[in-house]
């Protein structure tokens, strides 16, 4: 009777891992992983730090999904980026409805682990302790 119980909790624990295991991919692949972060990081108390970061390349995007019209497709990159002191924290940018050109740098406004805001800038523009980590 022992043996039968133990096997069926064992049962029970797979089972369960392989639905959070599934849930966390289909977040992933449906982009309500991402959505759900950057709202997160938004609503959450976390102040807001200037960082750069160079853009990241073409194609180096870690998953994408169709836009709120469905005939576009937004894309999210994980990107390791700097404050003015040379801090580093990965953060998470959205690119709506186009890929990154991977060319020239990003300022941008994090909180958390997301960029809220980002534009490109000149490379000029972004300080030494920033770009050391590059």
């Amino acid at each position: 009777m022992r043996r039968r119980s133990v096997a069926g909790g064992v049962a029970v624990v797979l089972v369960a891992l392989a639905i959070g295991a599934w849930s966390h991919a289909a977040l992933r692949d449906s982009g309500w992983g991402a959505a759900l972060r950057s709202v997160a990081d938004r609503v959450l108390p976390n102040p807001t730090v200037t960082m750069w970061a160079p853009a990241p390349a073409p194609g180096s995007h870690v998953s994408s999904y169709a836009d709120a019209t469905g005939a576009g497709t937004n894309y999210v990159y994980l990107v390791e980026a700097r404050d003015a002191g040379g801090g580093a924290r990965e953060l998470q940018l959205i690119f709506f409805g186009r890929e990154s050109d991977g060319a020239g740098w990003l300022e941008v406004e994090a909180r958390g682990g997301s960029g809220v805001r980002y534009r490109p800038c000149d490379e000029a523009d972004v300080p030494a302790a920033a770009r050391a980590g590059s």
